[in-house]
């Protein structure tokens, strides 16, 4: 299993459970995919991970994919290194009743971010006084990008339990099977 995140309490509580589990942060760029700080945080790029294909059973990415610019190129390789019938589940700002991504920033020709709509920054685990730059609010349009990525199945799972503490608004879980 292979989760997107390293130095928060959900990976904390995964490590305690599943033994194989492997995790990591985007440190920014100039570190080498695959490669691991003096804190002992792994880095690796959704978009160009270091892992082999075919590798995982289940890949997990919670509210990382709205900071990637180019996401399509992370589905791709979510679903590249997972074995067939593997499992990606992840969760994004996601509007139950929007069609189409909004795309709030994105990157230029030269390099440079233009914004689009306000700036929207979300928080840092590895930084906690700075933030991440939001890039997308997702629509139904991630499934279709989904299915263009390679997945054969893609479907939205909403959950609200007052009993399971899932409270406030639904929360939304897309779900996609090689």
């Amino acid at each position: 299993m292979y989760l997107t995140e390293q130095v928060t309490p959900l990976a904390a509580c995964l490590s305690r459970r599943y033994a194989r589990l492997i995790k990591s942060e985007f440190l920014g760029d100039g570190h080498l995919p695959g490669s691991v700080d003096a804190r002992g945080i792994r880095h690796e790029d959704v978009t160009v991970l270091s892992f082999g294909s075919n590798l995982f059973d289940c890949v997990l990415s919670f509210d990382v994919l709205e900071h990637v610019p180019d996401y399509r190129k992370a589905l791709a390789e979510f679903r590249r290194v997972l074995k067939v019938g593997g499992t990606l589940i992840l969760s994004v700002p996601f509007g139950l009743l929007t069609e189409n991504n909004v795309v709030r920033a994105r990157i230029a020709p030269d390099g440079s971010v233009e914004h689009l709509l306000p700036p929207e920054y979300h928080g840092d685990p590895v930084d906690p006084q700075g933030g991440i730059l939001c890039y997308y609010h997702f629509g139904w349009e991630l499934l279709e990008d989904l299915k263009a990525a390679g997945f054969g199945t893609a479907r939205v799972d909403v959950y609200w339990s007052s009993e399971y503490g899932h409270i406030g608004d639904m929360q939304p879980i897309i779900i996609a099977t090689k």
